[in-house]
């Protein structure tokens, strides 16, 4: 390894909040729906605007139940659909959606007015 690259700092992206149908792109996304289905392997939650299938991580450590709010954290694919490899799972339910999309609002405000 040169110096150069000694000298560099590895930055991970991070997972970005979106609603399922703005997502475009392949890239690191978070997103907030309820359970419509589970099966083995995957759940398809639904963020009231669309819905998106979410292949579960392996160290999965809450119990999924349809109906009940999630945070997914992952990486959404966009072949051969639009799906989610998930990295994190978090139970929601005691979240108020409403309080939560307006803090996300004021930090992303924030985030544009300081750049």
């Amino acid at each position: 390894m040169s110096e150069l690259d000694s000298d560099k700092t590895y930055k991970a992206k991070p997972f970005v909040d979106a609603n399922i149908s703005e997502i475009q792109k392949a890239g690191k996304f978070r997103i907030v729906g309820k359970i419509a289905e589970i099966t083995d392997t995957s759940i398809v939650i639904d963020d009231g605007f669309e819905q998106i299938s979410i292949i579960l991580p392996e160290d999965l450590n809450i119990n999924l139940k349809v109906g009940l709010q999630i945070r997914a954290l992952g990486y959404i694919e966009m072949l051969p659909e639009k799906q989610m490899r998930g990295s994190f799972i978090q139970n929601f339910d005691s979240v108020d959606l409403e309080v939560y999309r307006q803090i996300n609002e004021l930090e992303q405000s924030l985030r544009r007015a300081n750049t």
